[in-house]
This record gives structure tokens, sequence and C-alpha cells, in this order.
């Protein structure tokens, strides 16, 4: 075997502090494009967020919204059809009572009672005669 004097074994260790430094670098830039992407990453994704609770805030207040003018809509609806039930039952109250009013028997006048009809029978002529007397015992 070959006995390695100092300055090979210097020159040895030279080359791969050369080879462990270049290592280095490309670790260290790696290492900071890899940091510069996750920080960019992040700030992408913090504004992405925030366009998304502001999109979600816009279509919150328009849902609010709409559910506020389809609640006026709803109790309009129901107020119309309160009025429409209450005027057709007193309208069919109303026919009810005209039409048993047309089917009553008119009441009975008392005070356009007829005459009384009086017969009168002529008498004949009574005989001029005496009567018998009556014989006693």
């Amino acid at each position: 075997m070959t006995d390695l004097t100092r300055q090979e074994v210097d020159a040895k260790i030279a080359g791969l502090e050369a080879k462990n430094a270049t290592s280095e670098a490309r670790v260290d830039a790696r290492m900071a494009t890899f940091d510069t992407s996750v920080k960019t990453g992040f700030a992408e994704l913090r504004t992405s967020f925030a366009e998304l609770r502001t999109d979600m805030a816009a279509q919150n207040g328009k849902i609010q919204t709409q559910m506020a003018e389809l609640r006026a809509e709803m109790h309009k609806s129901t107020v119309d059809i309160i009025k429409w039930v209450i005027g057709v039952g007193l309208a069919s109250i109303g026919a009810m009572f005209t039409i048993s009013r047309m089917t009553e028997k008119p009441p009975v006048q008392a005070a356009a009672q007829p005459a009384p009809i009086i017969i009168t029978i002529p008498q004949a002529a009574a005989p001029t005669t005496t009567p018998a007397p009556v014989p006693t015992k």
C-alpha cells in the first residue's frame, strides 16, 4: 500500500471541503428558494382567503336582503289570503241570509180579516088565531 503524505491528505481534505462548500451553497440556495416560495405561497393564500372572506360577506349580505324581501312578500301574501277568506265568508253569510229571507212565508196579517157573513131568515106570517084554552079539571 501506498502511504499518503501530509500534502496529499491536505489536498484531499481541501478538495472535500470545496465539494462540501459547493454542496452547502447549493443546499443554501435551495433552502432560500424554498423559503421564498413558502413565504410567497402563504402570502398568496392570505390574499386568497381575504378575497374569499370579502366575497362571502358580500354574498351573505345579498342573501340577507333576499330573505328580507321574501319575508315581506310572504307577509303580504298571507294578509291578502286572510282578506279574501274574510271577504268570501262575509259574502257567503250575506247570501245565506238573503236566500233565507226570500224563502220565508209572508207573515199572517191579522188586520185584514174579511167581514163576517150574517144570514137572515125571513119569517113567515104568524097565524092570527088565538090558541085554544087549556081544560082545567
